[in-house]
């Protein structure tokens, strides 16, 4: 048994930490999944981890949320390609173009298995608001995670290690070692107790 849900909360054992420490890419954490899980990525971009996210886990159903407001690059011609690469797995997936804080509304709290956020790095994920505003919506034993964990997003960081630390999370980071262009930087992230 990797994990087990126990009266006084979730549980890490050795098998599971044996098997984290291996991880060395960034969609190893989609293998952490729980098969048929609920799911969501918080900036998609063009759709590359949303389509790791599918090839890497047995995820029943997985949300894409961006806005593809045109900054920073990541505008309507992204989001096609995001269609795209998706639709493979369209019965098992919406792509919701909008902000995270109004996709938030869509889901209620407890429902969710899996939250990736990898949006906004320069500001912290506005300073770490999002991590707040989503966890309520995580499933005792879920995982929240994201992206630029980094000493080049000190923001990213920060926001994290408080968010961590006043929930009283363990942190989990994967440094990447893998050569890709959306893997630059380590991937952090914990299990709701």
């Amino acid at each position: 048994m990797i994990a087990t849900i126990l009266d006084t909360g979730f549980r890490i054992d050795e098998t599971l930490r044996a098997r984290i420490a291996g991880f060395n890419r960034r969609d190893d954490v989609a293998t952490l999944i729980r098969p048929g899980g609920i799911g969501i990525e918080l900036g998609v971009a063009a759709g590359d981890f949303s389509q790791r996210i599918f090839e890497r886990s047995q995820i029943g159903y997985l949300f894409s949320v961006d806005a593809w407001a045109g900054d920073r690059g990541h505008g309507t011609a992204q989001y096609m390609e995001a269609i795209v690469r998706l639709n493979a797995y369209r019965d098992r997936n919406s792509i919701l173009r909008m902000r995270f804080d109004e996709a938030s509304h869509l889901f209620g709290e407890n429902s969710l298995d899996f939250i990736y956020v990898d949006g906004y790095a320069h500001n912290g994920e506005e300073g770490g608001k999002t991590f707040w505003e989503w966890y309520p919506k995580l499933k005792q034993g879920g995982i929240i995670a994201g992206d630029d964990y980094h000493a080049d997003w000190p923001l990213v960081v920060s926001a994290v290690d408080d968010f961590v630390a006043r929930n009283g999370l363990e942190l989990f980071v994967i440094e990447c070692s893998e050569d890709s262009w959306n893997s630059r930087y380590p991937t952090w992230f914990a299990f709701k107790p």
